[in-house]
């Protein structure tokens, strides 16, 4: 027989050899055996078996669509964002106009657009460094200045005066500079007094407390003796104690009956307020209603005016004659008080009236308040002493 190559093509081979199975019959038999018990077994039905290979296909395709639209930018972009506060605008004046740095501010009284207001003296000059939406910076450069800051501002106030600096957030107070000293009276509210005279740098003075912060001397110079002029200054002793902040000391310079005396023969509005200050601020209010009302009777077309009608109102309120004061805060109404000073005359008008138990006059001061501010800060205050 011939013997096949080993690298013949198969076709080449014979088909007895090619066609011989290579598997024996009883293994032959055993994978029939498995066969036809697979093909026994219960089946899943392919329907069954379909949707739920579709459902996982689906749910694949969903979840890659998603990423992908979540990818885009115009998906990025469309996510709501958090509103933006508003920012608070820089402080102007009462009447919208802009506030100049290093300027001084006329007259004497200012009103704020954010409802604080000043009144200054008639010899202070007062100057604006910084007016913005968080900050107000003032400078002192001479004299008297009552703050009215309006309380929960969105601005820090700083009045800068020489040898103290002032910082607050809302509150009243007197500020009095003179050239070496600088006197600090807090009406109502917390300031905080920094300066290097100071002690530990920093005084923090509540409502009723004062401080005083003189410069330091120069090397072998003694200070002035308060209640003396010191040469520099041709002003009476009162005047020059006075300036400097030291109204007690004015009072004993002037002397038993001194207020009155001097009102007598003072020739200036500035005078009489500086008289009507003496008299107040050293606890003998009763002597500071005289001055006011001369400034009144003869000066009532002084710019001055209406502060000392406002001034005389409150006196009288602290005198406990709430009938003199509702006469004297009509008047300062009738002369126009600065639209600063105007929410707080309304509401002492109410108090006054209230307190004379003239129902039907506090009631309509009250109408006139809530007619006039309907969001006011001295709201709280109206409707208590307003007639239920």
């Amino acid at each position: 027989m011939t013997k096949r190559r080993s690298d013949a093509p198969l076709l080449e081979t014979p088909l007895a050899g090619a066609l011989r199975d290579p598997v024996a019959e009883p293994q032959l038999q055993r994978m029939w055996q498995n066969v036809k018990a697979r093909r026994a077994a219960p089946r899943a039905p392919v329907r069954s078996a379909f949707v739920g290979a579709m459902a996982g296909v689906a749910a694949t395709v969903a979840v890659m669509f998603t990423i992908q639209a979540l990818r885009r930018p115009e998906a990025m972009h469309a996510r709501p964002s958090a509103p933006v506060a508003a920012q608070p605008s820089p402080l102007a004046f009462g009447n919208g106009a802009p506030i100049r740095p290093a300027t001084a501010l006329p007259g004497n009284l200012a009103s704020f657009s954010d409802g604080s207001h000043v009144e200054m003296s008639a010899d202070t000059r007062l100057e604006p460094l910084v007016a913005s939406a968080t900050e107000v910076v003032l400078r002192l450069a001479r004299g008297r200045t009552l703050f009215d800051i309006t309380p929960g501002g969105p601005r820090r106030w700083t009045i800068e005066a020489g040898v103290a600096s002032i910082e607050v957030v809302g509150t009243r107070f007197v500020v009095t500079r003179a050239l070496d000293a600088v006197r600090v009276d807090v009406e109502r509210g917390v300031v905080l007094v920094r300066g290097t005279t100071v002690p530990d740098g920093v005084a923090r003075l509540e409502e009723g407390q004062s401080i005083d912060v003189h410069s330091a001397p120069p090397a072998g110079v003694s200070s002035a003796t308060p209640g003396v002029a010191n040469g520099r200054d041709a002003r009476p002793a009162w005047r020059d104690s006075a300036a400097h902040g030291h109204y007690v000391e004015a009072y004993a310079s002037l002397g038993s009956g001194g207020v009155g005396r001097e009102t007598t023969h003072a020739a200036s509005v500035e005078d009489l307020l500086a008289l009507a200050d003496v008299a107040r601020l050293s606890g003998h209010a009763v002597e500071a209603v005289e001055p006011l009302q001369r400034i009144l009777a003869e000066h009532a077309s002084s710019q001055s005016a209406p502060l000392a009608a406002v001034t005389l109102g409150r006196v009288e309120l602290s005198l406990g004659r709430p009938q003199n004061a509702a006469q004297a805060l009509e008047r300062a109404l009738a002369l126009r008080v600065p639209a600063g000073l105007e929410e707080d005359v309304y509401a002492r008008l109410v108090e006054a009236y209230a307190k004379a138990k003239n129902t039907a006059l506090a009631a309509s001061a009250a109408r006139a308040y809530r007619a006039r501010f309907p969001a006011g800060r001295r709201l709280a205050d109206v409707e208590r002493w307003s007639p239920q």
